[in-house]
């Protein structure tokens, strides 16, 4: 007699934890999770879309309309009661006792308890005076970290919507199912738990690897981080029924880093991702202080690993040599400000060496951006180790000649379109910021290269190719 499990359809439940995590503009991980689930949502019948809950360590369901909403933000999920499972009982408000905590945290968090209560009060009441009320208070309690999430750039309001209004009943995960972790799966998922239901249950566990750069590469990340991500490569890897990597470059990574642990890996293949095609209709003026041409773009979070540092002191070089100031040229970086960079952003605002001539955009959107990048001289892209580099990818579907590093899977990735200089090299980079500000021949090379013979998948093409790998259509390789 057949179980009930046995007679149920095979489902694809796609992780979509991380995507509804996300505020603001969405960048590295949380494009690749939402572009791949944006397109399963119009492609796959059998996608199941997900949310891990820590509390009750198993996966609910999102449904269709929920999960299409959350990857294009129409909705921020409120996460005040979500405790990242990698942070599990290392928050102060975790001591608290749960019997006090709402109250407690009314006197440690007043604004956001405050904001989520008129929230609820906004959503549920069917008197549009009493709705039109709780927005103005919520408007005038809001800072800049609240508005950013609740507030459109037009204005309008996105529904700030409290975890258990946007997630349904778990998942109950079967044989046949197929669960696929695209996102930061050691930040929002239990993989404790993941892989506990797995030998009880047996589902396919497919996972995408963008790097182990915490593990390689620990002085970059916070210790915490550094932890997170090692427990979770040491339980996922031999878990897993297949690992797909977004290079080459990663896949060795991983397959270096297991034997020397001593871990065993399933199943490999190499999926690269996709970049957006320029917006055609960049409406966007380029924001004041910068001219068209006549500035480089670095567009990456700002962290340790990205190459900031090194690129602002080359620029401080060759405004001792009044090359930029020549030609109005200036330096731009576009990204969130990330961790452990206090000091390069103190320096960034305050050396009066670089005054007026480096603009920092630190909550640019994509059209913004795209303005960016259609205007830019040329790209930039020094990171000292990239598991892919999405960025640089971009601008050269812009059109756009990169410096670009040495670093990991860039070399592989940008493909002879750009010159890859050493990342910890100062005077090189110094040298060819030199020679393409002075003299735009220097890279026009690159740029008719670009223009003629580039291709890249688009998100589509990309995401198409996962899924083909996930569901076995695609030779997988080892």
């Amino acid at each position: 007699m057949k179980s009930a499990s046995e007679g149920a359809p095979a489902r694809l439940v796609f992780d979509l934890t991380t995507t509804a995590l996300w505020s603001g503009p969405p960048v590295g991980i949380v494009r690749v999770e939402g572009e791949f689930g944006r397109w399963a949502l119009a492609h796959i019948d059998e996608i199941v879309p997900a949310f891990f809950d820590p509390q009750t360590r198993c996966f609910r369901h999102l449904s269709p309309a929920m999960a299409a909403s959350l990857i294009a933000q129409e909705v921020a999920l409120d996460t005040l009661s979500f405790v990242s499972p990698a942070r599990r009982g290392k928050r102060k408000t975790d001591r608290i006792p749960a019997a006090i905590q709402p109250l407690a945290m009314w006197v440690l968090q007043f604004r956001r308890t405050l904001l989520r209560a008129l929230e609820r009060l906004r959503l549920q009441t069917a008197n549009g005076r009493i709705a039109s009320l709780a927005d103005r208070v919520q408007r005038g309690v809001m800072n800049d970290k609240y508005r950013a999430i609740m507030v459109r750039a037009d204005g309008s309001r996105r529904v700030y919507l409290p975890i258990e209004r946007a997630v349904g009943p778990p998942v109950n995960l079967s044989a046949r199912d197929t669960l696929v972790c695209a996102g930061a799966g050691w930040a929002h998922n239990d993989i404790a738990a993941i892989v506990e239901r797995k030998r009880k249950v047996g589902f396919r566990f497919v996972m995408l690897c963008f790097d182990i750069i915490p593990v390689m590469f620990p002085h970059y990340y916070k210790s915490g981080d550094v932890e997170a991500h090692r427990d979770y490569c040491r339980r996922a890897f031999p878990a897993a029924d297949l690992v797909i990597f977004n290079s080459r470059t990663v896949e060795a990574d991983v397959l270096a880093y297991c034997r020397a642990a001593g871990l065993a890996l399933g199943a490999t293949a190499v999926c690269p991702l996709g970049a957006d095609a320029p917006l055609q209709a960049a409406a966007k003026r380029l924001p004041a202080g910068i001219e068209r041409g006549r500035y480089a773009l670095l567009v990456s979070t700002i962290e340790p690993r990205k190459g900031h540092r090194l690129i602002y002191d080359a620029w401080v070089k060759l405004l001792e040599a009044g090359i930029p100031q020549r030609s109005r040229f200036k330096l731009v970086f576009a990204g969130r400000k990330g961790w452990m960079v206090d000091d390069l952003m103190r320096d960034l605002r305050s050396d009066p060496r670089i005054a007026g001539t480096i603009e920092i955009f630190t909550d640019a959107d994509d059209a913004t951006v795209s303005t960016l990048y259609r205007n830019a001289a040329f790209c930039l892209y020094p990171s000292r180790y990239e598991g892919y580099g999405l960025p640089a990818v971009e601008a050269l579907r812009y059109g756009k000649a990169v410096l670009a590093s040495t670093g990991g899977a860039v070399p592989e990735v940008v493909a002879g379109f750009s010159p890859c200089l050493d990342p910890t090299d100062v005077d090189a980079w110094r040298l060819m910021l030199d020679a393409w500000i002075r003299d735009p021949a220097a890279r026009a090379i690159y740029e008719t290269r670009i223009r003629t013979s580039f291709r890249h998948p688009d998100w589509d093409e990309s995401a198409k190719t996962f899924f083909a790998l996930v569901r076995g259509q695609t030779a997988v390789a080892r």
